[in-house]
């Protein structure tokens, strides 16, 4: 199985990558996520895909991610 990091996850690139992913879960597995500044599609992402990692380019967006992981369940 191949470990993938996502760089630009919340983009279309990202998008079609992690539907690639999604067809083929036999072949991949997410574990990290990395974003620019959207924090919204970036938890979501994170709720569906359980990263190990999780990161925000943007420090803003970061801090907002951190404050939100809480309600992610591993």
């Amino acid at each position: 199985m191949q470990k993938l990091t996502i760089l630009g996850a919340t983009g279309s690139i990202g998008a079609s990558t992690l539907k690639v992913v999604e067809q083929n879960p036999e072949l991949f597995s997410v574990v990290a996520l990395a974003a620019g500044t959207n924090v919204e599609k970036m938890v979501a992402l994170c709720r569906q895909w359980q990263p190990k990692f999780a990161v925000m380019a943007d420090k803003a967006a970061a801090v907002a991610l951190q404050s939100e992981i809480h309600t992610i369940s591993p």
